[in-house]
């Protein structure tokens, strides 16, 4: 089917800056660990106010470098959202951390800060919550929380690109920020990400651990050989490391991996950020042309911009009310999509009832708000960059007439 307004598979189209700027990249010497990748987590930094930045393949596996880091073990709990791409919680499922979720609040799709606390336990090590659609989570009772259990906090901040809170960046208020720069986001390296933090630690670990180095404390060696064998004087293999001089504490290190960002997908990143908060300024165009269209329109309604959040809008929701209208939501989306062309894709499923946490225990009834929206009333409309204005009127008006035609004009 040919959409009228598809779900695009980018976020911004790419110009003669970006084509420039990945050329001059490939005719450096190296396409790894060289001079753009240092100048994107230099401005990057900058642009956040982090002390520490650290690019990487994808937000994914910057969130595995935050459970590596934060040294989560078998048994340990950590408390996160339903309302989010499956992946936040992988790494955690990789360590065997226990999964609890929170419930939402219905208008932001954010973690609701109130369903948190009850789940606290002696075992809980971590909050990880996820600025959901570009808009910020309330921070300030999420961090008070974290402090009154001394818990560390993770900001999945993959659709919060240039979002604030209170005028702070988000990803640098909880003790990690993790971020994705994949082709939908709202500035794009392609695939790849960054892993944020202002510990100096989490920083030091973070960066052996995802530059295939292992990362555990050392003691020097009293015999600096290897068998017979002393290190050579002018020895310049980097692979040798420090094995002739060190050894781990005790045996115990943690294993590390190549979650590098090329370089390509830096001097993508450079460009990009550095149009990051005109493309941010054309979606929220977009969304409150949206929102006033949208507005008035009897069993629809609009999220609101919260008043500590600067919202970058990754996703434009709306709401549907099925007693209003008087037909389900499901009926609702297949008008826009097959009368309508509009191509909808409704993010995310409660992911406590994917088939891999059901195995675990976890049932309907356990994020009733989540489910409750989820199932009856969230719609996702498409938004990037480059929508034209007249496919957000087309949008307005399908809205307009598929509540109509389904509510027999009422």
């Amino acid at each position: 089917m040919t959409y009228v307004v598809p779900y695009s598979g980018i976020s911004n189209r790419l110009g003669d800056e970006e084509i420039k700027a990945v050329g001059e990249a490939l005719r450096q010497d190296t396409l790894a660990m060289g001079p753009r990748g240092k100048e994107f987590e230099r401005l990057l930094a900058e642009r956040l106010g982090s002390p520490h930045a650290q690019a990487t393949s994808s937000c994914t596996t910057a969130l595995f470098l935050a459970a590596q880091v934060l040294e989560l073990q078998p048994g340990d709990e950590v408390i996160t959202t339903p309302q989010t791409f499956w992946v936040t919680t992988w790494p955690l499922q990789a360590r065997g951390v226990v999964v609890k979720f929170a419930d939402i609040d219905p208008d932001t799709l954010n973690i609701d800060p109130t369903t948190i606390e009850p789940l606290v336990t002696e075992k809980t090590k971590s909050i990880w919550i996820v600025h959901f659609g570009g808009q910020a989570v309330d921070m300030d009772p999420v961090m008070e929380i974290a402090q009154r259990h001394g818990l560390t906090v993770v900001e999945d901040c993959a659709h919060a690109a240039g979002a604030t809170y209170k005028g702070r960046a988000l990803g640098t208020i909880g003790d990690i920020g993790c971020f994705s720069f994949h082709s939908l986001k709202n500035m794009t390296t392609g695939e790849g990400g960054a892993f944020v933090t202002r510990h100096d630690r989490y920083a030091e670990m973070a960066r052996a651990l995802g530059t295939i180095h292992n990362y555990g404390e050392m003691v020097e060696r009293d015999d600096q050989r290897i068998g017979p064998h002393a290190q050579p004087a002018y020895y310049k293999d980097a692979h040798v490391l420090r094995s002739y001089t060190h050894d781990y504490a005790g045996g115990r290190y943690l294993v590390g991996n190549n979650f590098r960002m090329s370089e390509l997908s830096a001097a993508l990143g450079v460009v990009q950020l550095g149009k990051l908060d005109r493309l941010n300024e054309r979606r929220r165009e977009i969304a409150h042309r949206l929102d006033d269209g949208l507005n008035g329109i009897q069993g629809i309604g609009v999220q609101s911009e919260k008043p500590y959040a600067h919202h970058v809008y990754h996703l434009y929701t709306c709401f549907y009310d099925p007693e209003v209208v008087g037909a389900p939501k499901d009926d609702f989306i297949r008008h826009l999509q097959e009368k309508e062309g509009i191509e909808i894709v409704i993010r995310y499923f409660p992911i406590h009832l994917l088939p891999e946490f059901r195995a675990l225990g976890h049932r309907y009834g356990e994020c009733p708000v989540a489910e409750k929206t989820y199932f009856e009333h969230q719609i996702q409309l498409p938004i990037y960059d480059h929508l034209t204005d007249a496919q957000v009127e087309h949008m307005i008006a399908a809205v307009r007439r598929g509540v109509a035609e389904l509510g027999g004009g009422r």
